[in-house]
């Protein structure tokens, strides 16, 4: 069966209390615009992923019970709303289930090896539910109300001890609901939110991640709630402190169901990582670079023509990211290639640098952050006008290192903080000074549901 526990894994995802310690980068905000999905997501999970499941045995107290499991359960009506300084309250009304467990002991008017059955109508679960931050900056779930209960438990088939059985059979029932149901729900939540990862890897083999410990405290309203991330991309074993300015996002809207702000520092950070790194130094085999070279060798080192040529490209300094409200989102990068000859006692023959002003777009496709990027126009900087006209055949080459850079960089997208099981698709985006604000609406992924549910109801709760 499917599950929707991702409603339970983006909510309990949003609500925690900590204290203000690193700058934030990345912040997430969600409105009561997306209740009513979340609030399905999580009806489905309730009524998908109990339905049939056999869970733990217990004991009540005589009695030892196995092979518990509810089926037929249905439900009617659902409520979620944001509580204000805390979380969320769920609250789920008028259900109907079936509940049947096997005895397995001659005690509490049953007979050995028997089974039960009993039948619950006007059920109701009520909760309150929400995060704490740990010392790492991670999440640790809490749920510090939840009742369960039924109007009406009716026993299917004879006792055959009359009314007393009746009566014990009601009170192992009415137990069973106000004990077990919860503790369900709650070890959905923990489970869940223990699977949260804080870092999330750079889709490039260079051991860069991004730290997405907590900042603050989750701000939750009657209407929205934003929780805040460091952002910071690294390459040490340990996230580096940051000492430049970072400027945070800021949301003013809730139109939509939920909003993604991202600082310029978030990628500037991925940007040094990858030159720290060495990204984009290569070497290069071109006709039109050898082509060059030789020209220019042949006039400034007539006695090394005989060498055989090394070319490469590379970074002279760490690309830099801004975002402005008047120009958008801007990528500019420095490229030097530079070309010797081996083995020579001057072996320098050919260098020259270029200026790549970059714009790109900024998208988030299902959970992850793209940068797809429009025209990439370099520009060599060199006042000599005899290299000038030398180094006009290596624009499209660099062009496509420029290109290279980029696409390997977020060609695949950077996982963003948001589930898996919930697809962000974006509405719209506002540039600002310092940061931008992607909003959009939320949609979950059944395969994303379906895989949540077997990792959290494979342990046999």
């Amino acid at each position: 069966m499917t599950s929707s526990t991702c409603s339970f894994l983006f909510l309990s995802f949003m609500f925690s209390s900590f204290g203000l310690v690193d700058p934030t980068a990345l912040k997430v905000r969600i409105t009561n615009h997306a209740l009513n999905m979340l609030r399905d997501e999580a009806l489905a999970m309730f009524q998908e992923q109990v339905e049939g499941k056999v869970f733990e045995g217990f004991q009540f107290l005589n009695c030892k019970f196995s092979n518990v499991k509810l089926t037929g359960v249905n439900v009617n009506e659902a409520h979620l709303s944001f509580l204000e300084n805390y979380g969320f309250k769920f609250v789920i009304q008028n259900f109907g289930f079936t509940l049947n467990f096997d005895v397995n002991v001659n005690l509490c008017f049953f007979q050995p090896g028997t089974s039960r059955e009993f039948i619950f109508t006007g059920a109701a679960v009520n909760m309150e539910a929400g995060l704490a931050r740990n010392k790492k900056g991670g999440l640790a779930a809490d749920m510090r109300a939840c009742q369960a209960s039924a109007n009406q438990i009716r026993f299917v088939g004879a006792a055959q001890f009359g009314n007393l059985q009746k009566r014990a059979e009601e009170n192992i029932a009415a137990y069973l609901i106000s004990n077990k149901i919860c503790p369900i729900f709650k070890n959905y939540l923990l489970d869940l939110v223990n699977s949260i990862p804080m870092v999330a890897s750079l889709p490039l083999d260079l051991g860069i991640n991004f730290d997405y410990t907590l900042t603050r405290d989750i701000q939750v309203t009657a209407t929205s709630l934003d929780m805040t991330f460091k952002g910071l991309a690294y390459r040490q074993p340990q996230p580096p402190p940051v000492v430049q300015k970072v400027v945070e996002p800021v949301f003013t809207e809730n139109d939509l169901m939920a909003y993604v702000g991202i600082s310029e520092f978030f990628f500037n950070s991925a940007a040094r990582c990858l030159y720290e790194a060495g990204f984009l130094t290569d070497r290069i085999n071109s006709r039109a670079m050898e082509a060059a070279s030789r020209v220019k060798q042949f006039f400034t080192q007539p006695w090394n023509l005989d060498q055989p040529l090394k070319s490469q490209v590379g970074l002279t300094e760490a690309p830099t990211i801004s975002i402005t409200q008047r120009d958008g989102f801007i990528f500019n990068m420095r490229i030097r290639v530079k070309v010797t000859a081996r083995e020579a006692r001057t072996p320098d023959v050919f260098s020259v640098s270029a200026v790549c002003p970059v714009s790109m777009m900024v998208t988030i496709e299902r959970n992850r952050l793209t940068l797809p990027s429009k025209d990439i126009n370099c520009r060599i900087e060199t006042s000599n006008t005899f290299k000038k006209v030398m180094v006009v055949p290596l624009n499209k080459l660099i062009n496509n290192e420029a290109t290279k850079f980029l696409s390997g960089w977020f060609g695949e997208g950077v996982e963003m903080p948001i589930p898996p099981e919930i697809n962000f698709i974006q509405g719209n985006i506002r540039y600002e000074d310092g940061y931008v604000v992607v909003g959009g609406n939320l949609r979950p992924t059944p395969a994303g549901r379906q895989r949540v549910g077997e990792m959290v109801i494979g342990d046999g709760r």
